[in-house]
Protein backbone atom coordinates (compact mmCIF):
# COMPACT_ATOMS: atom_id res chain seq x y z
CA UNK A 1 0.00 0.00 0.00
CA UNK A 2 2.71 2.01 0.66
CA UNK A 3 4.52 1.29 -2.53
CA UNK A 4 0.67 2.06 -3.90
CA UNK A 5 0.63 5.89 -2.55
CA UNK A 6 3.85 7.04 -3.27
CA UNK A 7 3.62 5.90 -6.87
CA UNK A 8 -0.19 7.17 -7.46
CA UNK A 9 -0.81 10.24 -4.59
CA UNK A 10 -1.37 12.58 -7.05
CA UNK A 11 -3.19 10.47 -9.45
CA UNK A 12 -5.31 9.91 -6.14
CA UNK A 13 -5.21 13.18 -5.26
CA UNK A 14 -7.38 15.19 -8.52
CA UNK A 15 -9.27 11.74 -8.99
CA UNK A 16 -10.70 13.00 -5.44
CA UNK A 17 -12.10 16.58 -6.75
CA UNK A 18 -15.37 15.54 -8.52
CA UNK A 19 -15.94 13.50 -5.85
CA UNK A 20 -15.76 15.49 -3.20
CA UNK A 21 -18.12 17.96 -5.12
CA UNK A 22 -20.62 14.93 -5.07
CA UNK A 23 -20.32 14.36 -1.14
CA UNK A 24 -20.62 18.21 -0.90
CA UNK A 25 -24.03 18.06 -3.03
CA UNK A 26 -25.52 14.83 -0.41
CA UNK A 27 -23.81 16.43 2.68
CA UNK A 28 -24.52 20.04 2.36
CA UNK A 29 -25.68 21.96 5.41
CA UNK A 30 -26.13 25.61 6.58
CA UNK A 31 -22.35 25.18 8.05
CA UNK A 32 -20.07 23.54 5.93
CA UNK A 33 -19.80 19.84 4.56
CA UNK A 34 -17.72 16.93 4.49
CA UNK A 35 -15.47 17.83 1.27
CA UNK A 36 -14.74 21.65 2.87
CA UNK A 37 -13.29 19.46 5.97
CA UNK A 38 -11.55 17.26 3.57
CA UNK A 39 -10.20 20.23 1.00
CA UNK A 40 -8.67 22.23 4.65
CA UNK A 41 -7.26 19.30 5.56
CA UNK A 42 -5.30 19.28 2.11
CA UNK A 43 -4.24 21.73 2.15
CA UNK A 44 -2.87 21.88 5.67
CA UNK A 45 -0.93 18.48 4.46
CA UNK A 46 0.65 19.93 1.39
CA UNK A 47 3.13 22.27 3.03
CA UNK A 48 3.48 19.60 5.59
CA UNK A 49 4.49 16.60 2.43
CA UNK A 50 7.05 19.20 1.13
CA UNK A 51 8.65 19.92 4.88
CA UNK A 52 9.00 16.17 5.50
CA UNK A 53 10.34 15.25 2.01
CA UNK A 54 12.84 18.16 1.69
CA UNK A 55 12.26 19.34 -1.19
CA UNK A 56 10.68 22.60 -0.35
CA UNK A 57 13.67 25.05 -0.87
CA UNK A 58 14.68 28.72 -0.68
CA UNK A 59 11.66 30.03 -2.73
CA UNK A 60 9.36 27.26 -1.02
CA UNK A 61 10.12 29.62 1.87
CA UNK A 62 10.09 33.34 0.64
CA UNK A 63 6.96 32.50 -1.56
CA UNK A 64 5.52 31.03 2.30
CA UNK A 65 6.52 33.82 4.13
CA UNK A 66 5.52 36.85 1.97
CA UNK A 67 1.85 34.77 2.29
CA UNK A 68 2.22 35.13 5.91
CA UNK A 69 3.21 38.68 5.82
CA UNK A 70 0.97 39.56 3.41
CA UNK A 71 -1.86 38.04 5.66
CA UNK A 72 -0.58 39.43 8.85
CA UNK A 73 -0.94 42.97 7.82
CA UNK A 74 -4.69 42.31 6.54
CA UNK A 75 -5.59 41.34 9.37
CA UNK A 76 -3.52 43.70 11.48
CA UNK A 77 -5.61 45.93 9.60
CA UNK A 78 -8.92 44.68 10.22
CA UNK A 79 -8.11 44.73 14.10
CA UNK A 80 -7.06 48.62 13.63
CA UNK A 81 -10.50 49.05 12.25
CA UNK A 82 -12.73 46.77 14.28
CA UNK A 83 -13.57 43.43 13.78
CA UNK A 84 -16.76 42.41 12.44
CA UNK A 85 -16.58 38.54 12.11
CA UNK A 86 -12.43 37.85 12.80
CA UNK A 87 -13.17 34.05 11.64
CA UNK A 88 -15.17 34.54 8.59
CA UNK A 89 -12.80 36.75 7.12
CA UNK A 90 -9.99 34.46 7.75
CA UNK A 91 -11.65 31.82 6.10
CA UNK A 92 -12.31 33.36 2.77
CA UNK A 93 -8.77 34.42 3.06
CA UNK A 94 -7.30 31.05 3.42
CA UNK A 95 -9.89 30.03 0.38
CA UNK A 96 -7.88 32.33 -1.89
CA UNK A 97 -4.71 31.46 -0.49
CA UNK A 98 -5.23 28.03 -1.65
CA UNK A 99 -4.80 28.41 -5.06
CA UNK A 100 -0.83 29.97 -4.84
CA UNK A 101 -0.06 27.79 -1.53
CA UNK A 102 -1.08 24.32 -3.56
CA UNK A 103 0.62 25.53 -6.60
CA UNK A 104 3.71 26.12 -4.79
CA UNK A 105 3.41 22.57 -3.31
CA UNK A 106 2.90 20.96 -6.82
CA UNK A 107 6.00 23.09 -8.20
CA UNK A 108 8.26 20.99 -5.45
CA UNK A 109 6.46 17.97 -5.47
CA UNK A 110 6.33 17.04 -9.11
CA UNK A 111 9.85 16.03 -9.82
CA UNK A 112 9.93 13.88 -12.30
CA UNK A 113 8.03 12.22 -15.38
CA UNK A 114 6.37 9.79 -13.37
CA UNK A 115 4.87 11.82 -10.70
CA UNK A 116 3.92 14.49 -14.25
CA UNK A 117 1.72 11.29 -16.09
CA UNK A 118 0.15 10.68 -12.47
CA UNK A 119 -0.87 14.14 -13.09
CA UNK A 120 -2.42 14.06 -16.50
CA UNK A 121 -3.92 10.77 -15.11
CA UNK A 122 -5.51 11.85 -12.59
CA UNK A 123 -6.97 15.03 -14.98
CA UNK A 124 -8.43 12.07 -17.36
CA UNK A 125 -10.02 9.56 -14.60
CA UNK A 126 -11.19 13.25 -12.95
CA UNK A 127 -12.65 13.95 -16.34
CA UNK A 128 -14.59 10.14 -16.94
CA UNK A 129 -15.66 10.83 -13.27
CA UNK A 130 -17.47 13.89 -14.25
CA UNK A 131 -19.07 12.49 -17.31
CA UNK A 132 -20.20 8.94 -15.31
CA UNK A 133 -21.82 11.58 -12.82
CA UNK A 134 -23.53 13.91 -14.78
CA UNK A 135 -25.50 10.54 -16.33
CA UNK A 136 -25.87 9.17 -13.09
CA UNK A 137 -27.33 12.38 -12.08
CA UNK A 138 -29.29 13.35 -14.91
CA UNK A 139 -31.30 9.22 -15.62
CA UNK A 140 -31.92 8.98 -11.48
CA UNK A 141 -33.52 12.48 -12.10
CA UNK A 142 -31.29 13.73 -8.38
CA UNK A 143 -29.45 16.49 -10.10
CA UNK A 144 -29.09 20.50 -9.78
CA UNK A 145 -30.20 22.79 -12.91
CA UNK A 146 -28.18 25.20 -13.76
CA UNK A 147 -30.27 28.32 -13.43
CA UNK A 148 -34.02 26.43 -13.44
CA UNK A 149 -36.35 23.95 -14.55
CA UNK A 150 -35.35 23.60 -17.88
CA UNK A 151 -32.68 26.08 -17.72
CA UNK A 152 -29.49 23.88 -18.07
CA UNK A 153 -28.27 21.12 -16.44
CA UNK A 154 -25.42 20.96 -13.36
CA UNK A 155 -25.47 17.48 -11.94
CA UNK A 156 -24.34 16.46 -8.37
CA UNK A 157 -23.87 20.32 -7.81
CA UNK A 158 -24.92 22.65 -4.33
CA UNK A 159 -26.24 25.99 -5.66
CA UNK A 160 -23.14 28.02 -4.62
CA UNK A 161 -21.16 25.69 -6.81
CA UNK A 162 -22.99 26.22 -10.24
CA UNK A 163 -20.81 28.44 -11.76
CA UNK A 164 -17.92 26.28 -10.55
CA UNK A 165 -18.92 23.10 -11.97
CA UNK A 166 -19.13 24.89 -15.29
CA UNK A 167 -15.33 25.77 -14.99
CA UNK A 168 -14.35 22.53 -13.95
CA UNK A 169 -16.44 21.11 -16.80
CA UNK A 170 -14.55 23.25 -19.74
CA UNK A 171 -11.22 22.41 -17.94
CA UNK A 172 -11.44 18.63 -17.66
CA UNK A 173 -12.68 18.98 -20.66
CA UNK A 174 -9.97 20.36 -22.13
CA UNK A 175 -7.04 17.49 -20.81
CA UNK A 176 -9.84 15.05 -21.97
CA UNK A 177 -9.77 15.86 -26.01
CA UNK A 178 -5.66 16.07 -24.87
CA UNK A 179 -5.75 12.33 -24.24
CA UNK A 180 -7.98 11.74 -27.22
CA UNK A 181 -5.54 13.88 -29.44
CA UNK A 182 -2.63 11.36 -27.77
CA UNK A 183 -4.31 8.37 -28.10
CA UNK A 184 -4.98 8.98 -31.62
CA UNK A 185 -7.30 6.07 -32.29
CA UNK A 186 -10.80 6.72 -34.10
CA UNK A 187 -13.19 5.38 -30.66
CA UNK A 188 -11.72 7.95 -28.50
CA UNK A 189 -10.81 10.65 -31.25
CA UNK A 190 -15.00 10.71 -31.74
CA UNK A 191 -16.64 9.70 -28.42
CA UNK A 192 -14.40 12.14 -26.12
CA UNK A 193 -15.22 15.46 -28.28
CA UNK A 194 -19.02 14.66 -28.19
CA UNK A 195 -19.08 13.84 -24.80
CA UNK A 196 -17.59 17.09 -24.01
CA UNK A 197 -19.73 19.18 -26.62
CA UNK A 198 -22.62 17.59 -24.80
CA UNK A 199 -22.04 18.72 -21.60
CA UNK A 200 -20.52 22.29 -23.15
CA UNK A 201 -24.38 22.92 -24.99
CA UNK A 202 -26.52 21.02 -21.68
CA UNK A 203 -24.54 23.53 -19.12
CA UNK A 204 -26.59 26.14 -19.83
CA UNK A 205 -23.61 29.11 -19.06
CA UNK A 206 -21.91 31.71 -21.29
CA UNK A 207 -18.63 30.05 -20.34
CA UNK A 208 -19.45 26.39 -21.45
CA UNK A 209 -21.27 27.38 -24.46
CA UNK A 210 -18.12 29.78 -25.92
CA UNK A 211 -15.60 27.68 -24.31
CA UNK A 212 -17.05 25.02 -26.63
CA UNK A 213 -15.49 27.16 -29.83
CA UNK A 214 -12.61 27.85 -27.66
CA UNK A 215 -11.61 24.59 -27.04
CA UNK A 216 -12.25 22.77 -30.39
CA UNK A 217 -11.18 25.63 -32.25
CA UNK A 218 -7.83 25.66 -30.44
CA UNK A 219 -7.45 21.66 -30.65
CA UNK A 220 -8.31 22.46 -34.56
CA UNK A 221 -5.35 24.54 -34.91
CA UNK A 222 -3.29 22.33 -32.78
CA UNK A 223 -3.44 19.55 -34.88
CA UNK A 224 -2.96 21.47 -38.33
CA UNK A 225 0.18 23.33 -36.72
CA UNK A 226 1.27 20.00 -35.19
CA UNK A 227 0.74 18.13 -38.86
CA UNK A 228 2.70 20.69 -40.60
CA UNK A 229 5.41 22.42 -38.10
CA UNK A 230 6.15 18.84 -36.55
CA UNK A 231 5.27 16.44 -39.70
CA UNK A 232 3.03 14.45 -37.45
CA UNK A 233 0.39 12.37 -39.20
CA UNK A 234 -3.07 14.32 -39.04
CA UNK A 235 -5.56 13.01 -37.13
CA UNK A 236 -7.89 13.91 -40.00
CA UNK A 237 -11.58 12.41 -38.58
CA UNK A 238 -10.95 14.39 -35.30
CA UNK A 239 -9.70 17.41 -37.41
CA UNK A 240 -13.21 17.37 -39.02
CA UNK A 241 -15.32 16.30 -36.14
CA UNK A 242 -14.13 19.22 -33.87
CA UNK A 243 -15.37 21.36 -36.87
CA UNK A 244 -18.49 19.82 -37.27
CA UNK A 245 -19.42 20.22 -33.69
CA UNK A 246 -18.53 23.86 -33.80
CA UNK A 247 -21.07 24.44 -36.57
CA UNK A 248 -23.47 22.30 -35.40
CA UNK A 249 -23.33 24.31 -31.90
CA UNK A 250 -24.05 27.79 -33.95
CA UNK A 251 -27.13 25.44 -35.81
CA UNK A 252 -28.52 24.34 -32.89
CA UNK A 253 -28.37 27.22 -30.60
CA UNK A 254 -31.71 28.59 -30.73
CA UNK A 255 -32.62 25.13 -28.52
CA UNK A 256 -29.70 25.17 -26.66
CA UNK A 257 -30.17 26.02 -22.82
CA UNK A 258 -28.14 28.93 -23.19
CA UNK A 259 -30.40 30.48 -25.86
CA UNK A 260 -33.31 30.47 -23.12
CA UNK A 261 -31.65 31.69 -20.79
CA UNK A 262 -30.62 34.80 -22.67
CA UNK A 263 -34.23 35.51 -24.23
CA UNK A 264 -35.22 35.31 -21.03
CA UNK A 265 -33.42 37.79 -19.86
CA UNK A 266 -33.83 39.94 -22.91
CA UNK A 267 -37.45 39.83 -22.11
CA UNK A 268 -36.70 41.49 -18.52
CA UNK A 269 -34.51 44.12 -20.35
CA UNK A 270 -35.91 47.50 -20.42
CA UNK A 271 -33.73 49.33 -22.80
CA UNK A 272 -35.09 53.03 -23.62
CA UNK A 273 -36.99 53.27 -20.39
CA UNK A 274 -35.62 56.11 -19.19
CA UNK A 275 -35.04 58.02 -22.65
CA UNK A 276 -38.70 57.42 -22.84
CA UNK A 277 -39.60 58.63 -19.38
CA UNK A 278 -37.81 62.12 -20.20
CA UNK A 279 -39.22 62.51 -23.69
CA UNK A 280 -42.79 62.45 -22.70
CA UNK A 281 -41.44 65.74 -20.01
CA UNK A 282 -40.20 67.48 -23.53
CA UNK A 283 -36.65 66.60 -22.07
CA UNK A 284 -33.88 65.04 -24.90
CA UNK A 285 -30.95 63.65 -23.02
CA UNK A 286 -29.12 62.39 -26.04
CA UNK A 287 -27.20 65.46 -25.79
CA UNK A 288 -26.42 66.75 -22.04
CA UNK A 289 -23.15 65.71 -20.24
CA UNK A 290 -23.84 62.99 -17.33
CA UNK A 291 -22.70 66.37 -15.59
CA UNK A 292 -25.69 68.37 -16.78
CA UNK A 293 -28.24 65.38 -16.35
CA UNK A 294 -26.99 65.00 -11.93
CA UNK A 295 -27.94 69.09 -12.32
CA UNK A 296 -31.25 69.08 -13.33
CA UNK A 297 -33.63 68.06 -10.97
CA UNK A 298 -36.80 66.73 -13.78
CA UNK A 299 -33.75 64.34 -15.24
CA UNK A 300 -32.86 62.97 -11.99
CA UNK A 301 -35.96 62.39 -10.18
CA UNK A 302 -36.70 59.95 -13.82
CA UNK A 303 -33.18 58.41 -12.68
CA UNK A 304 -33.58 57.74 -9.30
CA UNK A 305 -37.68 56.34 -9.97
CA UNK A 306 -35.82 53.63 -12.40
CA UNK A 307 -32.37 53.33 -11.31
CA UNK A 308 -34.05 52.55 -7.54
CA UNK A 309 -36.54 50.05 -9.51
CA UNK A 310 -33.58 48.21 -11.12
CA UNK A 311 -31.43 47.78 -8.07
CA UNK A 312 -33.37 47.60 -4.84
CA UNK A 313 -34.72 43.89 -5.71
CA UNK A 314 -30.75 42.85 -5.97
CA UNK A 315 -29.02 44.52 -3.02
CA UNK A 316 -31.72 46.45 -1.35
CA UNK A 317 -29.50 47.91 1.29
CA UNK A 318 -27.58 50.21 -1.65
CA UNK A 319 -29.02 53.59 -1.81
CA UNK A 320 -30.10 52.84 2.26
CA UNK A 321 -26.11 52.84 2.94
CA UNK A 322 -24.48 55.06 -0.06
CA UNK A 323 -26.99 57.05 -1.19
CA UNK A 324 -28.89 57.67 -4.74
CA UNK A 325 -26.28 60.46 -5.85
CA UNK A 326 -23.18 58.50 -5.00
CA UNK A 327 -25.13 55.71 -7.15
CA UNK A 328 -26.05 57.54 -9.62
CA UNK A 329 -22.57 59.11 -10.31
CA UNK A 330 -21.11 55.74 -10.07
CA UNK A 331 -22.96 54.76 -12.59
CA UNK A 332 -22.25 58.06 -14.26
CA UNK A 333 -26.20 59.11 -15.00
CA UNK A 334 -26.21 55.79 -18.01
CA UNK A 335 -29.40 55.13 -19.17
CA UNK A 336 -27.84 51.06 -20.11
CA UNK A 337 -29.93 49.09 -18.64
CA UNK A 338 -28.19 46.23 -19.70
CA UNK A 339 -26.14 47.32 -17.04
CA UNK A 340 -28.04 48.70 -14.40
CA UNK A 341 -30.13 45.83 -13.85
CA UNK A 342 -26.87 43.82 -14.55
CA UNK A 343 -26.22 42.02 -11.03
CA UNK A 344 -22.32 41.78 -10.98
CA UNK A 345 -22.22 45.65 -11.96
CA UNK A 346 -24.64 46.25 -8.90
CA UNK A 347 -22.84 44.12 -6.41
CA UNK A 348 -19.42 46.09 -8.15
CA UNK A 349 -21.07 49.49 -7.39
CA UNK A 350 -21.65 48.23 -3.68
CA UNK A 351 -17.96 47.12 -2.90
CA UNK A 352 -16.68 49.98 -5.29
CA UNK A 353 -18.02 53.13 -3.04
CA UNK A 354 -16.80 50.83 0.26
CA UNK A 355 -13.20 50.82 -1.16
CA UNK A 356 -13.93 54.46 -2.12
CA UNK A 357 -14.61 55.24 1.99
CA UNK A 358 -11.44 52.89 2.83
CA UNK A 359 -8.27 55.24 4.25
CA UNK A 360 -4.77 54.26 2.09
CA UNK A 361 -3.62 51.83 4.48
CA UNK A 362 -7.04 49.82 4.05
CA UNK A 363 -6.63 49.91 0.16
CA UNK A 364 -3.11 48.41 0.55
CA UNK A 365 -4.25 45.69 1.97
CA UNK A 366 -7.73 45.22 1.14
CA UNK A 367 -11.32 46.02 3.36
CA UNK A 368 -12.72 42.83 5.52
CA UNK A 369 -14.88 41.03 3.60
CA UNK A 370 -17.33 40.35 6.23
CA UNK A 371 -18.31 44.29 5.56
CA UNK A 372 -20.24 42.69 2.76
CA UNK A 373 -22.18 40.34 4.94
CA UNK A 374 -22.33 36.87 5.66
CA UNK A 375 -24.69 34.94 3.10
CA UNK A 376 -22.87 36.12 -0.11
CA UNK A 377 -25.30 38.28 -0.79
CA UNK A 378 -23.23 40.83 -2.01
CA UNK A 379 -20.18 38.85 -2.72
CA UNK A 380 -18.38 39.85 -5.95
CA UNK A 381 -19.23 37.43 -9.05
CA UNK A 382 -15.74 38.35 -10.43
CA UNK A 383 -12.63 37.01 -9.36
CA UNK A 384 -10.10 39.24 -10.30
CA UNK A 385 -12.05 42.56 -8.77
CA UNK A 386 -12.97 40.76 -5.64
CA UNK A 387 -8.97 40.29 -4.85
CA UNK A 388 -8.78 43.45 -5.74
CA UNK A 389 -11.33 45.06 -3.39
CA UNK A 390 -10.58 42.87 -0.58
CA UNK A 391 -6.91 42.08 -0.49
CA UNK A 392 -5.99 45.77 -2.02
CA UNK A 393 -3.41 47.18 -3.84
CA UNK A 394 -1.14 44.96 -2.62
CA UNK A 395 -2.84 41.25 -2.67
CA UNK A 396 -3.62 42.36 -5.94
CA UNK A 397 -0.41 43.03 -7.45
CA UNK A 398 1.00 40.11 -5.56
CA UNK A 399 -1.54 37.32 -6.86
CA UNK A 400 -1.08 39.12 -10.74
CA UNK A 401 2.23 38.38 -10.30
CA UNK A 402 2.41 35.22 -9.05
CA UNK A 403 0.34 34.04 -11.99
CA UNK A 404 2.20 36.31 -14.24
CA UNK A 405 5.55 34.61 -13.73
CA UNK A 406 4.19 30.95 -14.84
CA UNK A 407 2.67 32.92 -17.71
CA UNK A 408 6.18 34.33 -18.46
CA UNK A 409 7.56 31.03 -18.42
CA UNK A 410 5.48 29.50 -20.64
CA UNK A 411 6.06 32.43 -23.09
CA UNK A 412 9.29 31.69 -22.89
CA UNK A 413 9.53 28.50 -23.59
CA UNK A 414 7.14 28.96 -26.45
CA UNK A 415 9.81 31.61 -27.87
CA UNK A 416 12.78 29.70 -27.09
CA UNK A 417 11.36 26.60 -28.48
CA UNK A 418 8.38 26.67 -30.80
CA UNK A 419 8.76 23.03 -32.57
CA UNK A 420 9.99 21.37 -29.30
CA UNK A 421 6.88 22.96 -27.40
CA UNK A 422 4.19 22.11 -29.30
CA UNK A 423 2.91 18.85 -27.77
CA UNK A 424 -0.98 18.27 -26.88
CA UNK A 425 0.40 18.76 -23.59
CA UNK A 426 1.78 21.66 -23.76
CA UNK A 427 -1.28 23.12 -25.66
CA UNK A 428 -3.42 21.35 -22.89
CA UNK A 429 -1.88 23.22 -19.98
CA UNK A 430 -1.57 26.74 -21.88
CA UNK A 431 -5.36 26.35 -23.15
CA UNK A 432 -6.39 25.35 -19.68
CA UNK A 433 -4.71 28.15 -18.15
CA UNK A 434 -6.32 30.80 -20.60
CA UNK A 435 -9.15 29.51 -20.29
CA UNK A 436 -9.23 29.65 -16.41
CA UNK A 437 -7.39 33.12 -16.20
CA UNK A 438 -10.31 34.04 -18.64
CA UNK A 439 -13.27 32.43 -16.41
CA UNK A 440 -12.11 33.96 -13.18
CA UNK A 441 -13.56 37.71 -14.42
CA UNK A 442 -16.75 36.86 -15.88
CA UNK A 443 -17.29 33.92 -13.48
CA UNK A 444 -16.01 34.33 -9.79
CA UNK A 445 -15.04 31.10 -9.17
CA UNK A 446 -11.81 30.30 -9.66
CA UNK A 447 -9.91 31.92 -7.42
CA UNK A 448 -11.85 32.03 -4.45
CA UNK A 449 -13.52 28.39 -4.84
CA UNK A 450 -11.08 25.61 -3.99
CA UNK A 451 -13.00 22.86 -5.73
CA UNK A 452 -11.50 25.26 -9.09
CA UNK A 453 -8.31 26.90 -7.88
CA UNK A 454 -6.99 23.28 -7.09
CA UNK A 455 -6.45 22.70 -11.06
CA UNK A 456 -5.20 26.37 -11.57
CA UNK A 457 -2.59 25.11 -9.24
CA UNK A 458 -2.04 22.44 -10.66
CA UNK A 459 -1.82 23.31 -14.28
CA UNK A 460 0.56 26.02 -12.58
CA UNK A 461 2.48 23.54 -11.14
CA UNK A 462 2.60 21.22 -14.58
CA UNK A 463 3.43 24.56 -16.83
CA UNK A 464 6.69 25.16 -14.06
CA UNK A 465 7.74 21.57 -14.90
CA UNK A 466 7.76 21.62 -18.58
CA UNK A 467 8.90 25.26 -19.08
CA UNK A 468 12.32 24.76 -16.55
CA UNK A 469 15.12 25.27 -18.67
CA UNK A 470 16.73 21.39 -18.51
CA UNK A 471 13.51 19.91 -19.01
CA UNK A 472 13.01 18.50 -22.39
CA UNK A 473 9.32 17.36 -22.92
CA UNK A 474 8.21 13.89 -24.40
CA UNK A 475 6.73 13.80 -27.38
CA UNK A 476 3.62 11.61 -29.02
CA UNK A 477 5.08 9.00 -31.39
CA UNK A 478 3.28 8.64 -34.33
Amino acid sequence: MKRFFSHNWLMLLIALQPILDAVAFFNQNEVATAAGYIRLGILLLMPLCVLLTRRGGRAFWISMGVMAFYSGLHVLNCFRLGYISLYFDLAYLVKVLQMPVLAICFVCLIRDEQTKKQAFRGLWIAAAELALMLLAAYFSHTGNSTYGEGLGFSGWVINDNRNAHSIILVTLSVFAVCLAVLNGKRFWAILIPLAAAAGFLTNGTKGCYYSLFAVFGGYLIFLLLEAVVRRKHLLRRMTLLLAALMIAAVVIYPYTPRAKVSAALANANHDGEIEAALLEKNIDISRMTPEQRFRDPQVREVYEYYYFRYMVGVLPDLFERFGMDRVLLWFNMSTDTARLIDTRQIKLCYAGLLWDDCDLQTKMVGFEVSQLGFDGTHDLENDWPAIYYYYGYFGIVLYAGFVLYFVLCLLRKLFSDFRGSLTAENFALALSLALLLGLAQFSGAVLRRPNVSVYLALVLGLIWIQTRPEKRENVRED
